[in-house]
């Protein structure tokens, strides 16, 4: 669709510029200067030594016709293009291009009076208005071009005062005389293109772009207007009627620039948008790496995680096991006797009532052998107390070869005092067991230090036979008696006592 708009355009101005061409050659126009014998170039008639009245040669008008019709196909050119495509910039050029081409038409010669020659009166109002109003549109155009109101606020400011000002100045010169107002028109272009420089080499110091084309676009506004004032103001020269090329020139390098100003600009914004969209697309690439990435990351920190629930576990399992482990060698330090190795008096008590319960349960018989070490105080103070322990280690070695079941259990009862608890074992049972043990310790000598310590125990045998009323504690108070017997009767034998009924319950 803007293709084809572009192309209408161009065919439509191109028929323009045809027609204004011509319509000048053909004297259309030229006819009306002969009639009224009047050629008013540039601002001529403000300068007194210049007579105003001439012929128009043919070439002349070949190449003012050339000229103005160019520069309205320009300005027509350009309002097409808004209407294609819609941009502020666009349209605020074309305006600005217009009452340039108004200008350039009445500064080479079709004036005012030429065209309407019944309205001498617009004479005084057509190039001050032309020239305010053009400056009023490039003020607009160039703070749309480069966003003052969004990037340079004072600057904003500044130049929306600047059009409030010429705007009510508009008027006010229409009460003034020719020449005072050609005058004081030119003077605020002058001033006005002096800002705009300032403001041009401001913005080139900024690295703006687009800031140099539109430096020098006003340099040779500048330089122009430099000349219409040094004319006006200081020679009294009519540099238009002279050069009736030069006001065409100027106006032309301004559009050609102003126009490759504005493409630049789009082509800016073109670039902008491709990196706009490569920078999208690059972020989205990033984002849809980074939620890869994130995904990878949650996959492996649940791997982690499950990782360290598997090793705490196995862990926790293995401090459980070894708490337990523990318990169980604190139970049996608890339990065990810590010089001998055999069981404590503690556990004593506890299994003594056990085993004579389960006995008295499974009708089974149960016998108890206390043991003592023959003359052990001796020992202790022939030899010393570490002798002495050196032989309780030893008795004890020899009680538990003695004890050739699981269930037989040997505790230590206390001092040299040991007790053998026999489940299921009558009193031949026990008293055989007793013999082979007493018989092992007195025929082996305990050495110490390269000592020889000759021992032997006494012992004493009970056996339950679920006789009523019989505790556990009656049953080692007959084991002890029995081994008091044998302690009275020589030492060093096994002796027997039964148990007999008692009332208690």
């Amino acid at each position: 669709m803007t293709q084809k708009l572009a192309i209408i355009s161009t065919v439509f101005c191109t028929f323009v510029t045809l027609l204004f061409f011509i319509m000048i050659t053909d004297d259309v126009i030229g006819v009306r200067y002969v009639q009224i014998q009047e050629h008013i170039t540039g601002y001529s008639y403000l300068l007194e030594h210049v007579k105003n009245y001439k012929v128009v040669n043919q070439n002349r008008m070949f190449a003012d016709g050339l000229a103005i019709g160019g520069a309205f196909s320009l300005s027509l050119t350009l309002l097409i293009t808004y209407i294609a495509n819609g941009r502020k910039t666009i349209l605020l050029l074309s305006g600005y291009f217009v009452f340039k081409a108004l200008m350039l038409t009445i500064l080479l010669g079709v004036n005012v009076t030429v065209v309407l020659p019944n309205f001498y009166q617009l004479q005084s109002i057509d190039i001050p208005s032309l020239l305010l109003l053009s400056e009023l549109f490039l003020l607009w155009f160039i703070t749309t071009l480069f966003n003052f109101k969004k990037d340079y606020k004072k600057i904003y400011v500044s130049i929306k005062t600047t059009c409030w000002i010429l705007l009510l100045y508009l008027p006010v010169s229409f009460l003034l005389s020719i020449k005072s107002s050609f005058q004081i028109s030119l003077l605020i272009e002058m001033l006005l293109n002096l800002a705009l420089l300032m403001l041009g080499i401001y913005l080139v110091k900024r690295e703006q772009r687009l800031a140099v084309f539109y430096t020098v676009l006003i340099v040779i506004q500048v330089i122009f207007a430099s000349l219409n004032v040094i004319a006006l103001f200081g020679f009294d020269i009519d540099i238009y009627s002279r050069s009736p090329y030069l006001y065409s020139i100027a106006f032309w390098l301004s559009s050609s620039i102003t126009v490759f100003m504005l493409s630049r600009g789009y082509y800016y914004q073109i670039q902008d948008k491709k990196i706009a969209e490569l920078k999208a697309l690059t972020s989205l690439s990033k984002s849809k790496k980074a939620q890869a990435d994130l995904l990878i990351l949650q996959e492996e920190n649940q791997e982690q995680l499950e990782s360290h629930v598997q090793e705490r576990t196995l862990e926790l399992n293995i401090a459980l096991q070894e708490l337990e482990q523990a318990n169980k060698e604190l139970a049996e330090k608890n339990t065990l006797d810590e010089l001998t190795g055999l069981y404590n008096r503690r556990y004593y008590d506890q299994k003594i009532v056990a085993e004579h319960r389960r006995s008295r349960r499974n009708l089974t018989p149960l016998s108890l052998v206390v043991i003592d070490i023959d003359h052990f105080k001796k020992v202790n103070d022939t030899h010393g107390h570490l002798a002495g322990d050196h032989c309780l280690v030893w008795v004890a070695k020899k009680i538990k070869e003695s004890l050739g079941r699981v269930t037989d259990l040997g505790c230590r009862y206390g001092g040299e005092e040991f007790c053998l608890i026999l489940p299921e074992t009558d009193t031949k049972g026990a008293i055989a067991l007793a013999e082979v043990l007493r018989t092992s310790i007195a025929e082996e000598i305990v050495h110490f230090q390269a000592t020889p310590i000759p021992l032997t125990i006494s012992c004493g045998i009970s056996t339950y036979w679920q006789q009523s009323g019989v505790m556990p504690e009656d049953i080692f108070a007959a084991a002890d008696q029995a081994l008091y017997f044998a302690k009275e009767n020589g030492r060093n034998q096994v002796q027997q006592k039964a148990l007999e009924e008692t009332s208690k319950s």
